[in-house]
């Protein structure tokens, strides 16, 4: 693989991390800052997207 493509995955699994860590810490703030149903299932929800996202970057990684 060229070092452009190269640089360019790497550009895509940084912001992935990124976006999987926010999602993250707005979950854990959810589960922190409110009580109820909602707010479990909400930030279980947004878990398991943050858990998406590093699989997809666990793949990527493989490139």
């Amino acid at each position: 693989m060229d070092k452009n493509v190269q640089s360019k995955v790497a550009s895509i699994i940084a912001d992935i991390n990124e976006i999987a860590r926010e999602l993250e810490d707005i979950s854990q703030s959810l589960g922190r800052e409110f009580k109820g149903i909602g707010s479990v299932n909400s930030a279980s929800s947004l878990q398991q997207a943050a858990n998406s996202y590093r699989k997809v970057m666990y793949e990527l990684r493989k490139i």
